[in-house]
């Protein structure tokens, strides 16, 4: 009998299981995704806290003097021309009508640009608001979605977003978190014990 050459002899001891039992490799268990990104419906959280009303109160008390202010320009700029009416009589002449469109059309450009100082105005407050809720939101948000294993947090909205997982939508935890936030603040102080 001829003797087994080594390859056979590994293939013998294979099939035979000989040598250290090996195991399986585990199945590794996915970890969340680091660096995705979570999305947030920031309209959604305002309105579900209420902040999209104190806003619009807030635009509109800041837009109460400016109405005031365009109302109290438009009447002195008609004075103006009824005074001018006034002095040039019952039949004023060529030269007096043109003095008087020329008024008429000067106030007019000005009422306009007061007009539009007063959106830009509007403009700058709405914006200032916005911001000033985003940065409310944002740590809050940050923290939900690093504790996802999420490093960005994208605002939702039909322009940027096309779709996205409904799992990484964090807006119900935002506002849930924001909820709990504002009434642990709100709620008085325990009084000191005696």
């Amino acid at each position: 009998m001829k003797p087994c050459t080594p390859f056979f002899a590994f293939l013998t001891l294979v099939l035979a299981g000989c040598g250290p039992a090996s195991s399986p490799a585990p199945t590794p268990v996915p970890s969340p995704a680091k660096g995705g990104a979570a999305v947030i419906d920031l309209d959604a959280v305002a309105k579900r806290l209420g902040r999209d009303v104190a806003i619009l109160a807030e635009l509109k008390e800041a837009g109460a003097p400016l109405k005031d202010q365009l109302a109290a320009s438009q009447k002195d700029y008609q004075e103006q021309i009824d005074r001018l009416k006034t002095s040039l009589g019952a039949k004023p002449s060529e030269a007096d009508k043109q003095k008087l469109t020329d008024l008429a059309r000067s106030l007019n450009q000005q009422f306009q640009q007061q007009q539009q100082q007063a959106q830009q105005d509007m403009s700058t407050k709405k914006a200032a608001l916005i911001s000033r809720f985003r940065e409310e939101v944002k740590p809050v948000a940050l923290k939900i979605a690093t504790g996802k294993g999420l490093g960005i947090v994208q605002l939702k909205n039909d322009l940027t977003i096309l779709a996205s997982e409904p799992s990484l939508d964090i807006t119900d935890e935002v506002v849930a978190e924001l909820s709990h936030a504002a009434k642990v603040s709100s709620s008085p102080a325990p009084s000191p014990n005696p």
